[in-house]
């Protein structure tokens, strides 16, 4: 099951939920390394084009951030983002975005405007990259937009380690097995010895920190797996949308990754998963 993704250079993949379903062309205005690079960046050989014209208004480039999180304002045409199809069969036009952090895959977003926390981030310059994504996770190169900031705040903010006596484990506690579902529904999780973290995204890894993944289906698939992920949670739970997987049965799974989104978590029970009928 970790096969899946290998960590080449201290990173793996990321894709995650933001934004549940913005579904309209984004017009908004101001107001990991490989292999997170390889399939987030298209360096792989994965790139795609999906015609998406993306422009960051917000930050502006070389501009100064003293504060401890980074708002980014962007504007996307030719190009519909809506999250709810995220992890399901690719439809022409249609994804999400991805925010770039120093190279490393932050988390995927289907709104006009994100806010990035820089706890963890090292005073200086860094740089900020967005591109389009299809839905099984693959990014267009060719709509990639950068711009360079630097972070120059009173003071950094520190998360630090919390490491756990115990395994780490991940438990689903709804829908029960068997339940009938239709709409879309909360995938609801029980973590232990283990704290999930919006905060941390993308960030190097830290003892006791993580977040979860939420898959239909496999999670061996294609995109090295990420081709059936729904998206990420830091919270105990995940809302899925059933608009793009056809109705009948499904296995949706749940797993904890680090930081860096890589299923390198280790214990019997990091990885769990529930059969429903979707009507």
């Amino acid at each position: 099951m970790l096969k899946r993704w290998s960590a080449v250079g201290g990173a793996g993949i990321l894709l995650a939920l933001a934004g549940y379903a913005f579904d309209t062309t984004i017009t908004g205005t101001a107001g990991a390394k490989p292999t997170a690079h390889a399939a987030a960046s298209g360096s792989s050989g994965m790139s795609v084009n999906t015609g998406a014209k993306i422009q960051i208004l917000t930050p502006t480039q070389s501009q100064v951030v003293t504060g401890n999180q980074l708002n980014v304002d962007v504007a996307i045409t030719h190009f519909k983002v809506d999250c709810r199809y995220a992890g399901t069969a690719n439809r022409m036009g249609i994804g999400h975005y991805h925010i770039m952090l120093d190279g490393g895959l932050i988390n995927m977003f289907c709104g006009p405007k994100a806010t990035i926390s820089l706890a963890n981030v090292p005073a200086g310059k860094h740089t900020l990259e967005i591109l389009a994504a299809e839905n099984d996770h693959a990014s267009d190169m060719h709509s990639a937009k950068m711009v360079t900031f630097t972070y120059k705040p009173a003071h950094t903010l520190t998360i630090a380690a919390h490491p756990f006596s115990g395994s780490p484990s991940i438990a689903i506690a709804s829908p029960k097995a068997g339940a009938t579902v239709s709409g879309g529904f909360n995938l609801v999780v029980h973590v232990q010895n283990f704290i999930p973290s919006c905060t941390l995204y993308g960030k190097p890894n830290l003892a006791g920190y993580g977040h979860w993944h939420a898959f239909v289906d496999s999670l061996n698939g294609g995109m090295m797996g990420m081709g059936t992920m729904l998206g990420m949670s830091c919270a105990n739970s995940f809302p899925v949308s059933l608009a793009g997987i056809k109705p009948g049965k499904h296995t949706f799974y749940a797993e904890l990754v680090d930081n860096l989104h890589t299923p390198s978590i280790k214990g019997p029970h990091v990885a769990a998963s529930v059969t429903v009928t979707v009507k």
